[in-house]
This record gives C-alpha cells, structure tokens and sequence, in this order.
C-alpha cells in the first residue's frame, strides 16, 4: 500500500513514472516542480503486475482538491472500472461519464489522449487495468485477447460491470491472507471481467451486423416498390416510413446502396415502364399518364435525356 496522503509531488512523481500529466485548476501556487506541497488525496492506492501481465491500479480514495490528468502513454487495452463515485474522462473531443458500476474501455495512444476530471470532496473507489503494457503481454489468453480487440478496431465504450463481477472487485480490497493466494484470485476476476468485456463487444457487432442487414432488407423493399409500382404517387416521408428510417437517413443511405437518389430511381423506372408502353403501341400521351407523368412535356424531355430519342420515335417504330 502507499502512504495515505497524496500530495501534488506524489502525483507529479507518479505521473513522471506512467507517462500522466496532472494539474490542479485550485492550486495556483503550485508549479510542476512541487517546491510547494498541496494535499490533493487522501486513502489506499495500490498498484501491482499479475502474472498473466495485466498491470493493475485500485483507488479507494476522498479527493480533497480537484485535479486533472492526462494520459500520455500508450496502451493497447485500458480499462477503468467505478466501483463508487464518478469520473468524467474525454478522448478525441467526445465526453465519457462512468458512473458506478460502469466500465470504460479503450486503447490509449497518440491519437487516442484520454483527459480525465475528477472533482473535490468525493469518494472514489475504482480499478485501473491495462494490457499488453511494457515488454508485451505474455500470457497466450491475453494475446488472443488482443489480437481479437485490435481487428475489432480497438471501439471505446462504455458498459455496465455484472453484479457478480462487482462483487467480487469490490470484496477483493477486504481480502487477506498470503500474497500469492490473493493475486491468483484477483487474477480470476481480472480474466472474468476481461472475458465479459470481449464478450459484449462481439454481441454488439453482431447485433448492429444484424440491424445493418435488416437495414438493407429495408432499402432493398423500398428500390422494388418503384421499380413495380413505378406510376404511384410517393413523397420521401412515406417512404422513409415504410423502411422505418428518417427521411435524411432514406436519402443518404439509398444514395449509398444503389449509386442512385430516390427519385432519380423512382424515374428511370417510370421511363422504363413508358418505354415499354410505347413499344406496346400506346400514344405518348398515353404512357406518360400511365407511367405516372402527369404532363406529356414534362415526359417527352425526360425520355429524351434517358434514352436519347423522342417518346414517339419508338411508337413509330413499332
């Protein structure tokens, strides 16, 4: 355990030593070189390396003056764990709040720089966890963890710790006994807490894989609705309720699909559907109207454009 005061030199040698720079907006006075000693903390901070390579932080602390850190180092998986209070944490300009019984995740690096905020007269108690850290991660389980976690992309997120697990991070600082016995059981809860997280990170890419494929059935619905029912009426709202999306979304992600907006589509369909009209012996007037055209003018133009020759260049060749 360390000492159970922390003062701004305890914090500006501990972040010396991780790679972390601390700042505290309420003490003015005090310069990085700590020639001035402020209390910023009171309580247990433990830090400790599991075999498997985990390297490991738990805080059970009363923050006495407010501070802020940022994390300069590099870390291929980072965890923070509340099991009491509240942290607000930002990285690349997006705000993280954990509150109690919440996991953060992320990877920690130079385009990933994590600002956390940690305001006066409040109790924390949390656990910090990073793998892959110093020479590598050793254990094989850990490595595979990895490699599962850099091919997902590495997501940052949030998510709410199991009861279960919670207890047993939280019963592990009342635990004594030999030393060895303590780290394999904390080495436990660490794989479980570590499986949990790889595990509701797959089931979220194959729920949004599920949504995304349930999305396209959508737009697909939407593209043969024009195509066989070209001579309708539609506005972009009924569409966008048909594939229950917004309209913006419709839009964009017709355009996406196909190479083609909705009604630039919803178009070529209605010409194709003249076309063939024309080819059946109907009057220009007469596929226009069927076709959904509501003005002869209006559809002679756009055949043009589509197909190069006038409406009743086609009758007339049939």
């Amino acid at each position: 355990m360390l000492k159970r005061f922390f003062s701004t030199d305890d914090f500006i040698h501990f972040g010396e030593r991780y790679g972390i720079d601390y700042r505290f907006p309420a003490l003015s006075s005090c310069r990085a070189s700590g020639s001035e000693k402020h209390i910023v903390m009171q309580g247990d901070v433990e830090e400790m390396t599991l075999a498997s390579g985990i390297s490991l932080t738990r805080s059970d602390v009363r923050v006495l003056q407010p501070y802020e850190s940022t994390s300069l180092h590099s870390c291929p998986l980072y965890m923070l764990v509340v099991l009491e209070g509240c942290v607000m944490l930002s990285l690349n300009g997006q705000e993280y709040v954990v509150r109690s019984g919440m996991a953060f995740c992320s990877q920690l690096g130079e385009r990933q720089i994590m600002n956390a905020r940690h305001q006066a007269d409040c109790r924390l108690k949390t656990l910090s966890l990073g793998v892959g850290l110093g020479d590598g991660c050793q254990d094989e389980i850990l490595a595979l963890l990895l490699q599962q976690w850099q091919a997902s992309g590495a997501p940052t997120f949030l998510w709410p710790v199991p009861g279960y697990l919670l207890c047993g991070l939280d019963s592990f600082r009342h635990r004594s006994g030999p030393p060895l016995a303590r780290q394999m059981i904390l080495e436990g809860v660490m794989l479980q807490l570590l499986g949990h997280c790889l595990t509701l990170r797959q089931q979220q890419q194959v729920g949004r894989a599920q949504a995304a494929s349930g999305e396209r059935r959508r737009l697909e619905n939407i593209r043969r609705l024009l195509e066989q029912q070209p001579e309708k009426d539609y506005t972009l709202n009924e569409l966008a309720q048909l594939a229950a999306m917004s309209s913006s979304s419709l839009r964009s992600k017709f355009r996406h699909a196909y190479g083609h907006s909705v009604f630039d589509y919803l178009r070529d369909c209605r010409l194709e559907l003249a076309r063939r009209y024309l080819t059946q012996g109907y009057s220009v007037q007469q596929a226009a109207w069927m076709s959904g055209y509501q003005h002869a003018t209006n559809f002679s133009t756009a055949f043009r454009r589509r197909y190069g020759i006038a409406p009743s260049d086609v009758r007339a060749a049939c």
